[in-house]
């Protein structure tokens, strides 16, 4: 495998097919904006927990912010697996019908900015 830490995007786009192929294997997410209409986030929060309680193939996770700005824009990372296996779950009818299901809560489009996960790191909670 080779190591793509500290790359930016066009550092990678302008690899070789070769080490192309191999990045390939890496988790792929996104990171989205949403601007909610005022008083929509339970709601919105509520339907976006069906990923926890029935996951795509390939979910791995997600994590949500809330703006310190505005209280209505919401930023959710997700990450899968794969890039195909996020491709597979955004093009599926299932996810566009909870796509659709979403835009009733928010005042614009979503932003999309996906891209190969290159690090994570997480600290473990402490065990009581």
């Amino acid at each position: 495998m080779v190591d793509v830490t500290g790359l930016d995007s066009s550092a990678l786009e302008t690899m070789d097919c070769t080490i192309e192929a191999e990045v390939i294997g890496m988790m792929f997410g996104t990171v989205a904006r949403y601007v909610l209409k005022p008083g929509h986030e339970k709601q919105f929060m509520d339907e976006m927990g069906s990923f926890e309680t029935d996951p795509p193939a390939g979910w791995v996770y997600h994590t949500a912010f809330r703006s310190t700005k505005d209280p209505n824009e919401i930023w959710l990372s997700v990450v899968f697996e794969s890039e195909e296996a996020y491709k597979k779950n955004a093009d599926s009818p299932e996810m566009d019908r909870e796509y659709r299901k979403m835009l009733d809560h928010l005042q614009s489009e979503p932003e999309w900015h996906d891209g190969h996960v290159i690090h994570e790191a997480m600290r473990q909670s402490a065990k009581s």
